[in-house]
């Protein structure tokens, strides 16, 4: 009887502090959740609000489902906004829920792993890990997963490498011996109990509160119940310094953010907490005194006389009972006994056992309604010899099942012996049948998918063949075309001031042009056979150029620098602009230069008066390039159209038309990528993005 009211008491804080509803205020509770709802749906509230108010609807709701649904929305949002508090507190609610569902406690320790951070991690997965243990063994009918917990313990006992997993392992022992000891009393001792539960407070004892307070939590609800129970002068000063702890703890929770703003859970939740704890310190009245006994019991008077249910008024009678007792107010506590007494359900003959014996102790101490005293000893001597008999007969009928179990089970051995033969040899009959028409049938299947197989690739290499031909023959029609358009102009220009200097009826001084003229011409003719020569040998293969690691901060200022000396337009600046002390990039950096050359010659070339800017800088792991100008630009449109061959957006400019097709093509072989960047307006800017070192 002793230890079922000490686990009835455990079970009563357990719940009191999961408690996650209710609220001070009268409040239309469904009109409440209305409006939250329909705050959210309106979206006019940003992510950590719309966290809130999901946490907020949690504390609201009475429908289990409808509770989890919230709270996992809030986990959501919380995720998003790497809120690690919120995190962790709405992984606690949802690993409690989920206790007894291996998979979904899998699942939200894989969320703890992923999404909570910081130097206390390891002490939050603990909790997370220990505490739906604690739950489910707080809870159990029979100590056969608390022995499992303790023969688990003594196997990760070596290897505990540090203190978040010894806190783990400390509470699910601690709770799995609890369970036991309710179970089988002599098993495990009080003293060990204890000194596993202070070795809990040692190793959470230098962490923040915010991390340590649920653990402290634990510690000071179990020790108290076991020095209580000790019925030890030292010990019950020791158990009341817990409890006002503990109280301390409850003050400090909730100002916690978590906590503080929940105005639907704080209030009401804080006072009801402070009642537990009050209505264990009426157990020490010894220890307390009679002012502070009287302080006590006239708060949690005030407090359940607010409460308007009958349930809730009758929470009040235990205590009620105790102080009456302590401050011998006798009749009050006979009273007070007998509304127990009436409360309590005829089936329940422990918890009856225990108010009468609580009755008698009155009766002896007062010395008064002896006859009644008489009755309540003859009903408590009745009830334990009927729980006596009870239990003997159900011993004997627990025997007598397992003897006619023994009986059934051997012949039903015997049974299954005969049968097992001959289904052993029906069985392998069946199986050398099933054997040999798999193997038949395996071999004519692989003979069939080989078949197939060489059948698809075969058409598959047709297919492949076919199409690049056509492709080979459209681009030979394409580059044929391309050249012909692209050399015509010069060459007419060549011949045309060719033939002119030839014609005698010009004067001297007209002809004095045309060898530059013709000069150019040839320039540009030599130009465009070399771009065709590179672009050739550029698209006879896919693969990289050979690589090296090396710094493109210092590559891009020479080729910057030389290019400023070698401009003739001192109406330009030349820029340089990175954050970057150095940025290291596995590349060719010949093919490199090449490329960020030509986009500073474009940019020269289109640009008369303003600035010319490189800009180097890290962007989501890759390493961007940037060559812009203040030129005339690009339009938007033709982002895509200016890196096809022989593109020129300006016929009457100097180019061959295969510059920035080339450098596309060198850019892909170095495995990076180039790009108009359209969002750029004061001229045009190229982007050259390259993959970043890991």
């Amino acid at each position: 009887m002793k230890y079922y009211l000490i686990r009835s008491i455990a079970t009563a804080w357990l719940i009191l502090l999961c408690l996650q509803s209710g609220d001070a205020r009268e409040i239309n509770v469904d009109q409440t959740k209305k409006d939250l709802l329909e705050t959210l749906q309106n979206g006019a509230v940003d992510k950590r609000r719309q966290m809130e108010l999901y946490v907020d609807l949690y504390d609201l709701s009475d429908d289990e489902t409808g509770k989890l649904a919230y709270i996992k929305k809030a986990l959501e949002l919380a995720v998003r906004q790497k809120d690690q508090t919120y995190i962790f507190e709405t992984l606690d609610i949802l690993c409690r829920d989920y206790k007894d569902d291996a998979d979904s406690l899998r699942y939200y320790w894989r969320m703890g792993e992923e999404h909570l951070k910081g130097p206390y991690k390891d002490f939050y997965m603990a909790w997370l890990k220990a505490f739906p243990s604690v739950c489910k063994m707080d809870e159990a009918a029979e100590p056969d997963e608390a022995n499992e917990e303790i023969a688990r313990y003594k196997q990760h006992e070596a290897n505990l490498s540090d203190k978040s997993q010894e806190v783990q392992w400390e509470m699910i022992l601690c709770s799995a011996m609890e369970c036991v000891s309710y179970f089988a009393p002599s098993v495990t001792s009080a003293e060990d109990r204890i000194t596993h539960l202070q070795n809990i407070h040692q190793l959470v004892r230098d962490l923040p509160f915010e991390v340590s307070y649920k653990f402290d939590w634990y510690y000071l609800t179990r020790i108290e119940f076991l020095l209580r129970a000790g019925g030890k002068a030292d010990e019950a000063v020791k158990a009341v310094e817990a409890l006002e702890q503990l109280e301390q703890l409850y003050d400090n929770q909730f100002e916690l953010p978590f906590y503080k703003r929940r105005a639907y859970l704080r209030i009401r939740n804080r006072e009801a907490l402070r009642m537990g704890v009050y209505s264990e310190l009426l157990y020490f009245g010894d220890v307390i005194g009679r002012e502070k006994m009287d302080e006590i019991y006239s708060r949690m008077e005030n407090y359940y006389q607010d409460e308007t249910s009958k349930e809730s008024k009758n929470m009040l009678l235990p205590s009620s009972f105790r102080y009456y007792l302590y401050t011998r107010q006798y009749d009050l506590a006979m009273q007070t006994i007998n509304e127990l007494l009436a409360q309590t359900d005829t089936t329940d003959t422990n918890r009856k056992t225990e108010l009468l014996a609580k009755k008698i102790d009155l009766i002896t101490q007062w010395e008064q309604h002896y006859k009644e005293g008489f009755d309540a000893f003859w009903e408590y001597t009745s009830l334990m010899e009927d729980n006596h008999v009870e239990e003997t007969n159900r011993q004997l009928a627990e025997m007598r099942s397992l003897f006619e179990v023994d009986k059934l089970k051997i012949e039903q051995a015997e049974l299954q012996t005969r049968y097992h033969r001959i289904a052993l040899v029906v069985l392998i009959v069946l199986l050398l049948i099933f054997l040999l028409w798999s193997l038949y049938q395996y071999r004519l299947t692989k003979r069939l998918k080989a078949t197939k197989e060489a059948l698809i690739l075969s058409n598959k290499k047709v297919a492949e063949e076919s199409e690049r031909a056509k492709a080979s023959d459209r681009m030979k029609t394409e580059f044929l075309q391309s050249m012909c358009h692209e050399i015509r102009t010069p060459l007419n220009a060549i011949c045309g001031f060719s033939t002119l200097l030839l014609n005698e009826d010009l004067s001297r001084e007209d002809k004095e042009e045309f060898p530059a003229i013709i000069e150019k011409n040839s320039n540009q003719l030599t130009e465009l056979f070399e771009d065709i020569l590179q672009v050739s040998d550029l698209s006879s293969s896919l693969e990289l150029f050979p690589m090296e690691r090396v710094d493109v901060l210092p590559v891009c200022m020479e080729i910057l620098d030389a290019c400023r000396d070698r401009s003739k337009n001192p109406a330009i600046a030349y820029v340089f602009e990175s954050a970057l002390d150095k940025c290291p990039v596995t590349t060719n950096v010949q093919y490199l230069q090449r490329v960020v050359e030509h986009l500073l010659s474009n940019a020269a070339k289109f640009t008369t008066t303003g600035t010319i800017r490189i800009s180097l800088a890290v962007v989501e792991g890759s390493v961007r390039i940037a060559v812009s100008d203040t030129g005339i630009g690009i339009p938007a449109d033709k982002a895509e159209y200016i890196f096809d061959r022989f593109t020129k957006l300006d016929d009457f400019m100097p180019g061959t038309g295969l510059g920035l097709y080339s450098c596309r093509l060198i850019i892909t072989r170095l495995g990076g990528s180039i790009y108009l960047d359209t969002s750029y307006h004061d001229g045009a800017c190229f982007c050259i993005d390259l993959p970043g070192e890991a």
